[in-house]
């Protein structure tokens, strides 16, 4: 029984993603369904003027502070044709790309400094 729950639930989330729901299973923000953007404040010109040249995935699968996210821009103008933006429109873009795809707070632990961890038993033998 709880293996044919399973299947079921997955059939609704694959029907869902198909009809274009735009909400993530989640309970995320709303994506664009045909980009996967987040549906916020500047998303068109994201798609203007980047899905242009690449897939909105390549967007989405990266993070970066605004320094970052515009480091990004003057490389691909400077190196892949990406044409010169206005003022407001690459301010809008950043906005958008700092407040929707910055760096995820990391869940791991600090690594532990060297005087705390054990030997190590692969080490080779000092002289």
């Amino acid at each position: 029984m709880a293996r044919a729950r399973s299947w079921v639930g997955r059939v609704l989330l694959i029907a869902a993603a198909v009809a274009g729901l735009t909400a993530n299973a989640s309970g995320g923000p709303e994506l664009d369904p045909d980009t996967g953007l987040v549906l916020d404040a500047g998303w068109e010109l994201v798609r203007a003027h980047c899905t242009v040249c690449h897939s909105a995935r390549l967007v989405t699968q990266n993070r970066g502070q605004r320094q970052t996210w515009q480091h990004m821009i003057r490389w691909m103008q400077a190196t892949q044709g990406l044409w010169p933006l206005d003022a407001d429109t690459e301010t809008r873009i950043l906005d958008y790309l700092a407040a929707n795809y910055a760096p995820a707070a990391s869940g791991r632990r600090q690594p532990l400094p060297p005087e705390l961890l054990p030997p190590n038993p692969y080490a080779p033998a000092k002289p």
